[in-house]
């Protein structure tokens, strides 16, 4: 049995519920490119209308660093929000104060009201006392539903759950943080066999991830970003292949990764390409270097590899080996196959776009997270849970 409440163990008919979502979706000049955050919240929401609760919804939207930017209003969330539910979803107009606390007092059982992006103040990312005050006054019951932020002890996912339960109020989990708790505490659980696979972009979170999940796991096929990084760290000629991110060189990270990761897989055969147009296509070994003007565009796995993740209890994989949305899929499809003909390891893809590139995977599980799903395999929590269980002792400071 969990030790926190999720969403069906606490009474909300008649009372007004603040749930915190993830609703941080990709925007394009004012319009969401990719519903699957609005669409994960649903069943929470849904749940908490048509129970009479008053929804108070709150979220984070980009990094405004404490400031209103206009372009970062929740607005079009708030419109999307209310298409998919078939009923209104007004917009407050901040997060907290008198006009958004006249606004939640006026709402009757099973309204939903969507709360201004969070970070327009900088009292949510510093989880300051006033801020999480004023958030505390919206609610009779808290949910955290926003599995993607909860390795973050802000004020919406840390300070305000502690403060209502400081009060005797009741905070819970909902169905999508439920969902994740289980999926990576299996994960966690399990001392059986596990293979990590590290690709894609987001070097500071895939390195992360390989130099803290390192020991907890079996094997690390390492492709994507990280890969070239590392081999450049080895000493290997990777030409006009990207090695860094906003600027930051990770040649001191890769070196360590190299140092302390004896169970590290770089395959060795690469597929590149010019990467003005990722044409002229060319199958090599990185031992023999990558000429300039190409860049490495996938990387192929050996058949030793495959055999070894076919004995593999648990796949967690975050991200594709190549270049997915170029078309360089042959690393990540044979990756995939190797996977699919263990019939019996179980599979876990963190991200949308992890997904895709694994779809027709049996077994597979998708989580919502990417640096949440990474913090919980390292430590076996998260803030927002430790907050969820009361637990106040685990954010004071050391």
């Amino acid at each position: 049995m969990a030790d926190y409440k999720t969403i069906e163990e606490v009474d909300v008919k008649g009372k007004c519920v603040l749930a915190r979502l993830d609703l941080n979706v990709p925007m394009k000049e004012g319009k969401i490119k990719d519903y699957t955050r609005i669409d994960a919240a649903l069943p929470t929401i849904k749940y908490l209308s048509d129970n009479g609760a008053k929804v108070v919804l709150m979220s984070h939207f980009g990094r405004p660093e404490g400031k209103i930017v206009a372009e970062l209003s929740l607005k079009p969330v708030a419109v999307a929000l209310g298409e998919k539910l078939g009923k209104e979803v007004k917009l407050a107009p901040d997060c907290i104060g008198d006009e958004v606390e006249a606004l939640v007092n006026g709402m009757a059982d099973g309204d939903v009201i969507l709360l201004e992006n969070l970070r327009f103040h900088p009292g949510e990312e510093a989880n300051e006392a006033g801020f999480v005050e004023s958030l505390a006054k919206l609610a009779d019951v808290y949910v955290n539903d926003a599995f993607g932020t909860a390795h973050r002890a802000h004020a919406s996912t840390a300070g305000v759950p502690l403060h209502l339960l400081q009060q005797g109020k009741e905070v819970a989990a909902g169905y999508l943080m439920k969902e994740e708790l289980e999926i990576w505490g299996e994960v966690v659980a399990s001392e059986g066999k596990k293979v990590l696979v590290i690709g894609g972009k987001k070097l500071k979170e895939k390195m992360k991830a390989i130099k803290k999940l390192a020991k907890k796991v079996s094997l690390v096929v390492v492709g994507g970003v990280p890969y070239s990084v590392i081999q450049k760290a080895a000493g290997m000629n990777i030409g006009g292949s990207l090695a860094e991110e906003k600027g930051k060189d990770y040649a001191e990270e890769a070196k360590e990764i190299l140092e302390k990761c004896s169970n590290l897989i770089l395959g060795e055969q690469v597929v590149v390409a010019k990467p003005d147009t990722w044409e002229d296509q060319k199958t090599l070994s990185i031992k023999d270097g990558v000429s300039d003007g190409y860049a490495i565009a996938d990387i192929i796995i050996s058949e030793d590899v495959k055999s070894s993740i076919s004995s593999c209890d648990f796949a967690i994989i975050f991200g594709p080996l190549g270049i997915f949305e170029k078309g360089f899929t042959k690393g990540t499809g044979e990756l995939a196959a190797a996977i699919s003909a263990n019939q019996n390891i179980k599979v876990v893809v963190g991200g949308g776009d992890s997904a895709l590139a694994y779809k027709g995977v049996p077994n597979m599980k998708v989580s919502t997270g990417g640096g949440a799903s990474i913090s919980y395999l390292k430590d076996g929590t998260l803030d927002a849970l430790e907050a969820l269980k009361g637990n106040a002792e685990h954010f004071k400071k050391e």
